[in-house]
């Protein structure tokens, strides 16, 4: 059983409408209405009887609700202890895409930190998918999720369902990441239709959806590519741009002191739709610590002084 459902039931109960219920945690109703019957079905026992008066507790209802209010009583009161213990900590967990200027936001923000108290961080790179996955579960705080400006509604539903909340962080157009040596690197007005008979490089766990809204794979920024290489992480990516001639890569703006550092170099590239969107993603009604401040912080400088 999704224990984090109770507080959903309790609502339920002290409102007496799903629809109410679901005004408060600014959720559609349909999905509320699927979680309390998942709880039914767990529990095997109706929670609510279905009246013109409002959704009223059965008995068991009753008992399963007074076990919920006790759960989630305790829940807070562990809470409220970590909270404590952690006050003197550094603590964050955050996730996002493979993205350059992200990483050096966050190493902007471990320098800046007192790292000399107790250290507890995470970070991971992954997909967007994984990264509402991980943020609606409560393994991470905060996360980015990337995507195109097309699919933006899709994923703002998919958001809601989730009981997450978002705000936007970055708007920009992907650029192609290549070696200096590469044939197209001195071609002025590039389209992707120039990029032809070239080797894209793509993150392979990226995804976006398709309009009947499966997934589908493609590349994370450009168009689907007949000719790929799929890896995982940034450190072989770099390294295939630089050695593998006439490679390249999708990717948001990187600083230029990275590209310098890693001997690449970054063109402008015409293709449609190529607007994209990072959407910084936390749970309703959670409170930001100050590590989690600092760091958005540190990713609005870095955003700031790329798009100048």
């Amino acid at each position: 059983m999704n224990l984090s459902y109770l507080k959903y039931a309790v609502e339920v109960e002290k409102t007496g409408s799903i629809t109410k219920a679901a005004q408060n945690f600014y959720m559609n109703q349909p999905h509320l209405s699927k979680i309390i019957r998942e709880l039914e079905r767990e529990l095997g026992e109706d929670i609510f009887d279905r009246t013109s008066r409002g959704m009223i507790p059965t008995k068991k209802g009753e008992e399963f609700l007074r076990y919920a209010k006790t759960i989630m009583a305790q829940e807070e009161q562990i809470e409220a202890l970590c909270a404590r213990n952690r006050k003197q900590a550094l603590e964050l967990k955050f996730c996002g895409p493979r993205a350059t200027y992200i990483t050096c936001a966050f190493t902007d923000f471990l320098c800046e930190a007192n790292t000399k108290s107790p250290v507890n961080i995470h970070y991971m790179e992954t997909n967007s998918r994984q990264v509402i996955e991980l943020v609606s579960s409560k393994e991470f705080d905060l996360g980015i999720a990337r995507c195109p400006a097309l699919y933006e509604p899709y994923y703002k539903k998919l958001l809601q369902d989730e009981n997450l909340d978002s705000c936007l962080l970055w708007e920009f157009s992907s650029l192609v990441l290549m070696a200096p040596d590469h044939p197209l690197a001195g071609r002025s007005g590039l389209t992707y239709l120039d990029l032809g008979s070239s080797l894209e490089i793509i993150q392979g766990d990226s995804s976006n959806p398709s309009f009947s809204f499966e997934i589908q794979e493609t590349s994370a920024t450009g168009g689907d590519s007949s000719r790929s290489v799929s890896v995982y992480d940034r450190g072989s990516q770099f390294a295939l741009l630089r050695r593998l001639p006439g490679s390249y890569m999708w990717t948001s703006p990187i600083p230029y002191s990275e590209l310098s550092a890693e001997g690449l170099i970054q063109r402008p590239c015409a293709y449609p739709g190529n607007l994209h969107r990072d959407l910084l993603i936390f749970r309703k009604g959670s409170r930001r610590s100050s590590a989690e401040t600092e760091l958005i912080h540190s990713l609005n400088r870095i955003v700031s002084r790329l798009s100048d």
